[in-house]
């Protein structure tokens, strides 16, 4: 199994702002289409707290972007909600996600 999978996608990047951070991009499956940024991976644990930062520093006013870190050793999802010059981040156990989602949702 492995140890981590991370998913995010980042909106409204200009192909300017991709050049900035596309060197700090930890991981090898991107994607960009000219206005949004999608990464993805699978595999041996890697820190992604530098590229989050840098991203939000970097997004324009109406930017955002979301990203899901899934730790299968620790059994728990890392949610980020990023904009402009903000992180916010939630853990949940991964058991709990389906009604920590809906409990969000006002389900």
């Amino acid at each position: 199994m492995d140890d981590v999978r991370i998913y995010g996608d980042f909106h409204r990047i200009t192909p300017d702002i991709f050049e900035q951070i596309k060197d700090a991009i930890p991981v090898d499956q991107v994607e960009y289409d000219g206005d949004v940024l999608r990464i993805d991976h699978e595999g041996t644990y890697i820190l992604m707290d530098d590229f989050i930062e840098l991203i939000s520093k970097r997004l324009p006013e109406e930017g955002y972007g979301h990203v899901e870190f899934i730790d299968n050793l620790e059994w728990e999802v890392t949610r980020y909600t990023i904009t402009p010059g903000k992180i916010e981040h939630k853990k949940i156990k991964v058991d709990n996600v389906l009604d920590a989602h809906m409990r969000d949702l006002g389900m």
